[in-house]
């Protein structure tokens, strides 16, 4: 390179860089080349300039502006603490959950942290200490207090800030937001509990189910359809919630569910009006029970036993507490109260609780008014 500059400056002003070893040291030199003339000697004037210094301090500038981008595009929290533990350098992320101007502050001063599940045991000031001495800090939860007094979780890791060498500069600190990952745990908690909770009283309704049924049941082939039945009753508007997931259900679907095995809404058997409503997952469940009685009561000596059968199921009144449907039977066999009270008629009145349903033994077909509560 200098020989060449060397030729090149003997005609024209020319310069060129050369990086040289110097012992252990890189030295960086400018060569500047200029005609030279003595009398009738001509040749070329090279200087040396060592730009070593301003190098590295170009090097330094850019390294500086590469690391404040790398901070700027990071998603999670960056906070960079010199040796002494206080903040140097942090990204908009951090910014947002530390203390006003946190850059000078001491970590512990910056943000307000707390680790609920290491009692008093742990501080801001141990993790740093610990990055600082060479010991990485990972995966470690805990609550932090930002400047609008709102609480935020997050996962804290730590490492030794090495820039050059094997010396510790500081330490970088980093916070991954929790909240989501938090509230999604607390939520399937509540799901479990609430769970739990549904299948302890759904058990409990089927026990007593199979109680009832047995005390009005003669035979053990009676009993076995009868309970039978209600419990796919019970299962159809199961199905139903799980797929609404748990949040209710329209009185239309309730009474399709039940009326399915014997007919559909679109037959022209049953007519419906007003039964777009949604009613809670509880309410459903009662009410399932309600029309599989209504239901199988109309496929044994009902509208439902005969082809010409028909069966009205329509809202006739709403009130501020409630709202009551009415099934009404058309062109069965002639009805006949019956001589005793069976416990289909005992669920019938009892499943809606407050509501309850009131039964009516026409000559031209059963009436039924059910009491919904709202």
């Amino acid at each position: 390179a200098f020989r060449r500059l060397l030729a090149q400056a003997q005609h024209q002003r020319q310069s060129a860089e050369i990086h040289l070893r110097v012992g252990d040291a890189e030295r960086s030199m400018l060569l500047t080349g200029t005609p030279l003339e003595f009398g009738v000697v001509r040749g070329a004037a090279i200087t040396f300039t060592d730009i070593s210094e301003r190098e590295q301090a170009a090097a330094a500038r850019e390294s500086e502006r590469l690391a404040r981008a790398i901070l700027a595009s990071a998603n999670e929290a960056v906070i960079v603490c010199d040796r002494a533990g206080c903040v140097t350098h942090l990204n908009g992320a951090a910014m947002r959950i530390c203390a006003e101007a946190p850059v000078g502050k001491t970590f512990a001063e910056a943000i307000a942290l707390s680790f609920p599940e290491a009692s008093e045991l742990m501080s801001s000031d141990d993790i740093v200490t610990m990055a600082t001495a060479g010991l990485p800090v990972q995966g470690l939860e805990a609550a932090v207090r930002t400047p609008s007094a709102t609480i935020t979780d997050v996962m804290i890791s730590a490492a030794p800030l090495l820039v050059s060498g094997e010396r510790t500069q500081g330490c970088v600190v980093t916070l991954v937001d929790l909240s989501q990952r938090k509230a999604a745990e607390r939520h399937q908690a509540l799901l479990m509990g609430e769970l739990d909770h549904r299948v302890k009283n759904t058990l409990t309704m089927v026990m007593a189910i199979c109680a009832r049924t047995a005390a009005h049941e003669r035979t053990i082939e009676d009993f076995q359809k009868s309970f039978t039945g209600r419990i796919q009753a019970l299962a159809a508007t199961h199905t139903l919630l799980s797929n609404a997931s748990w949040q209710s259900l329209q009185i239309r679907d309730v009474l399709a569910a039940e009326l399915a095995p014997f007919a559909s809404l679109s037959s022209g058997r049953i007519v419906t009006d007003g039964l777009d409503i949604a009613v809670e997952a509880k309410t459903a469940v009662s009410l399932g029970l309600v029309f599989h009685e209504l239901t199988t009561n109309a496929v044994k000596y009902g509208a439902l036993s005969v082809p010409s059968g028909r069966i009205s199921v329509r809202q006739v009144a709403a009130g501020d507490d409630a709202l009551t449907i009415e099934w009404q039977e058309h062109d069965g066999p002639p009805v006949t109260p019956p001589q005793t009270s069976g416990f289909g008629q005992t669920l019938i009145s009892r499943s809606l609780g407050s509501g309850g349903a009131a039964l009516e033994f026409r000559s031209d077909g059963v009436v039924c008014r059910i009491a919904v509560p709202k």
